[in-house]
This record gives C-alpha cells, structure tokens and sequence, in this order.
C-alpha cells in the first residue's frame, strides 16, 4: 500500500514538473515587438506652407522601419481649410516600404492641409499621423481661346446665389440680360460674373454706373464695388473675354452699344458709344484702353484668326449706314495693340449676331453672322463666311436659309456626330400671334463639309421652345459624357441634353 502511494506521488511529481517546463518554457519565449513606424516624404513638405501651381501633387511615403508582418495601412485627406470641404480621400494597404500616391483637390486658389496617416494592420496603436500645409497658387485657365469657345462657361449659376454686398438679397438677373459674362477674375479657379446693369430709358442723360462684379466663393455670388480701372464708356453690351496681351490672364474687350433716351430726339443717329478693353493684372483690372471710333457697337467676337498666336477682334457697328463709321478687323500684335482693317467686312449693314469658329476643320477660323441687307427690318441674311487666315468676304459665304422673323440672340455650335463639320445651333425668339415673345432654339447640319446647311430641328430637338433665356451655352455641364444645352439661369432649369439622337428637354 505503501509502495502504491509511493509511485502514485511520484507519477504525479513528474506530471507537474513537465507542465511546470511547458509553462516555464512558454513564459520565457518574448513576444515578438513591432517597431515605431517612421516616415518620410518625398517632396519634403513636412515644413512651413508649400505653394503649388497645380491641381494635383505626387507624393511618395517612404517608411524607414521594418514592416510589420500583416503590412500598413495609409489614409491620405485633403482638406480646404476656408470650407473644412474635404477635397481628396485615398486609403490602401501595402507590404512595401514606399508607396506613390498622386494627391488631387487642389483646384481653387487657397490654403490646404493633408493629413497622413500610416498604420500597422496588426497593431493599431503603431501609428503615425503627420500634416501638411499646402498653399495652392493662381489657377490658370487657357484664355488664348474664340470669345464663343469662353463663353461657353464651366459652371452654371443660379440667380439665387446672388447676393449684395452687405448680405441682402440681389434682385436683378445677370444671367437673362445680354450684358453679363463669367470668367474667373481672381484666379481662385472659380467663375465670378461680371455685369453691366439695366438702365432706365426714361433718364437723359443715360446712367453711366461701372459694372458690377460677383464674386465667387464657391456657395454664393456676392458683389463687391468696382475698385479697379475707371471705364469712361461702361455700359457694354456684348463682353468678349480673352488674353489678349498673351500674360496668361483673363482680360474683357467690351462693345459698347447704349439705347438712348425715349425723349433723346436724335434716336438712334445719336450712336456715340465706342469700344473699351480691360487689361488684367494679379491686382486686377488696373488698365483700360479706349477705341474711340463712335458708333453702336452691338455685335463682335474675337479669336486667332490669322493663326499668329494672338488673339483679333471683329468689331460691327450695328447703324454704320447712319453714321459711316466701318465695322472691322482689329489685328493684334500680341501685346493689345491692334491694327483697325476695314476690308470684306466695313460695310456689311446691321449685324447683330457674329461667332468665330472653325466650322469645317480646315484649321482657319470662319465667320458666322446674321445681318440686315435692308436695314433694320426683319429680313435676315445668315451666312458663314470662310476663313483663310487673312479675313473675311461675302464673296466668299454661304447663305442658311432662316425665316425672317427670328430674332437671333445666339448662335452656337457642336461636332454632336463626330463628323468634323460643327452643327449651328441658332435661339432666341419671335412673336407670336398673341404679340408674346416666343423663345427657341433651333438646329441647323451639314451633310456636305459645311457648305450647305439645312434646318434639322424637329430631327434633332425635342420640344424646341422655352421660357424667357439670353445666353444659351453648349457644354457637358452635369459631366456626364452627354452634352447639355441650356440657359444661363440653373433656377429655371432651362436644358436639353442628347441622349445618342437627339437633344431631349429635360
């Protein structure tokens, strides 16, 4: 028995030696640590605000300690710090010690801050954050474009973003008026507008007030007073926007045409408006130069046409068989300073509507007007006059058949099949037999290069009229792939938008 005793403690001893060593054995082996992440970067943007001319920045993230087993994770944030908008997200896993990232959101002018953030995947307490201080520079825009090619803006306002300076509500219209356009004034990146008000006909003389800037901060249009260039002759009428002195900024070429006063007795003989230009600066528009030739400068447009690297001007008088001031070709030399050319165009009577665009693809910017021959009745004459890079003729034209009681407000232009030949794309209105104004747009296609052009409305536009418009614009606005055309006011929804056939309102 006693022998039975024995043996049982001693079976049980070496038992709880051997479970003693496993445990022994098993407090003794360490756990295996994780070394502090580390990091670098490269550029170098871990000090002080680093200024960017671009929208986007590559960084690569270098970790100079071992990797962990399972890997890191990196989180990349970019925020606005005006808006606390954040602009960019990127987060991934790697094995790696380096990782590329192209950064992007920085498209508005101002400061930015990016947030990294590198991760151990097995240990989420083996961490490091590191932020970064990004100035984002001037946004250049290409403005060595047709006036009809910048007037087709990148974003699409409402009138009720429009705000007066002290916060109240702004009343008036840009958006339906004639004398508004949009550019990105302060080089932010964002479109401001820029606008000439109404004035009252029963005034004489007319109200000569400087125009009125709204300026973008990416919520609202809020005015501010015009500090820059006094205007001796405000009150333009068609804005054509350009750099037209090659310095990289957005300047304005306004032809100016005011209606004189209901009791002025002179009428419209008494057309004394002439043409100004504003010159662009990063402190604004600091310069004006005045074309004094009088006259009613209704309509123009603007764009390379001798293919020189610079932007012309075509200026018309609208009364220049009243007056016998010529329209023209102003030639640029490429620092504003123009060369007045009266040939093929002079003496073409009353033109209200004119785009320059290369309608054929043959590399040479062509003249699309709309004209009176007998005045000012409604008779129209509507033509393309073809561009060899020296000027224009009514020799050498086409004449599109248009009825005689449209009133053209625009004329715009689209390649919608790819054929390299541009579609034209007519609106504004006529009365109907009510004596209401009737708003349209219309579709003229070439089916021969550009040569002839026939009305394919009822083919390719759904339900053609609309609501009171002005600027009608030609541009994939939603970025949908889909092109949109659509008035200038997104309150009232005026839009079409071609869904593979034709342009269907939305």
């Amino acid at each position: 028995m006693k022998f039975l005793i024995f043996v049982i403690s001693f079976l049980s001893l070496i038992s709880c030696s051997k479970i003693d060593k496993v445990s022994s054995l098993l407090k003794s082996d360490p756990i295996v640590k994780e070394d502090s992440i580390k990091i670098t970067v490269t550029p170098d943007i871990s000090v002080g605000t680093n200024n960017i001319n671009k929208d986007s920045l590559s960084l690569i993230i270098y970790v100079n300690s071992n990797i962990p087993a399972l890997g890191l994770t990196y989180s990349l944030e970019v925020k606005r710090n005006e808006t606390n908008i954040i602009t960019f997200k990127f987060d991934s896993t790697s094995l790696s010690n380096s990782i590329n990232v192209k950064l992007g959101g920085f498209t508005i002018k101002g400061n930015y801050t990016i947030k990294l953030t590198v991760t151990s995947k097995s240990n989420i307490n083996n961490s490091v954050i590191q932020n970064f201080v990004i100035n984002r520079n001037r946004i250049y825009k290409n403005y060595l474009k047709t006036s009809y090619e910048l007037s087709n803006f990148d974003s699409w306002f409402s009138s009720a973003q429009l705000y007066k300076e002290d916060g109240s509500k702004y009343n008036n219209n840009p958006f339906i008026d004639e004398q508004s356009t949009q550019l990105d004034i302060d080089g932010d990146g964002q479109e401001d507008v820029f606008y000439y008000e109404g004035y009252d006909l029963n005034i004489n003389p007319t109200p000569n007030p400087p125009p009125s800037i709204f300026m973008n901060n990416g919520l609202i249009l809020k005015q501010t007073p015009w500090v820059d260039a006094k205007i001796k002759e405000p009150h333009g009428t068609k804005i054509l926007i350009g750099d037209f002195n090659n310095d990289s900024l957005p300047d304005l070429f306004s032809l100016v045409a005011v209606d004189p006063p209901n009791n002025s007795p002179a009428g419209y003989l008494n057309t004394f408006d002439f043409c100004n230009l504003l010159i662009n600066s990063p402190s604004g528009f600091t310069k004006e130069k005045d074309y004094t030739d009088q006259g009613f400068w209704y309509s123009g447009c603007s764009g390379d046409i001798d293919n020189d690297g610079d932007l012309d001007i075509i200026a018309f008088n609208f009364h220049n068989q009243s007056n016998g001031v010529k329209s023209r070709i102003m030639w640029n030399d490429g620092n504003a300073n123009f060369t007045i050319d009266f040939n093929g165009i002079g003496d073409i009577p009353v033109v209200d509507q004119s785009e320059l665009v290369d309608i054929n693809n043959d590399g040479f910017l062509d003249l699309v007007i709309n004209f009176h021959p007998n005045g000012v009745n409604r008779i129209n004459d509507f033509r393309i006059l073809y561009g060899n890079g020296k000027g224009f003729s009514l020799i050498n034209s086409s004449i599109i058949n248009i009825s005689g009681d449209l009133f053209l407000q625009n004329l715009d232009f689209v390649d919608i099949d790819g054929d390299g030949v541009k579609e034209i794309i007519p609106s504004g209105n006529y009365i109907n037999l009510s004596g209401s104004p009737v708003y349209f747009i219309s579709f003229y296609k070439s089916y021969d290069k550009g040569k002839i052009y026939l009305d394919k409305s009822n083919q390719f536009i759904d339900y053609n009229t609309a609501g009171r418009f002005y600027h009608i614009i030609v541009q994939d606005i939603d970025k949908n792939g889909l092109i949109d055309i659509f008035s200038s006011d997104k309150k009232d929804n005026i839009r079409w938008e071609w869904n593979g056939s034709k342009f269907i309102k939305k």
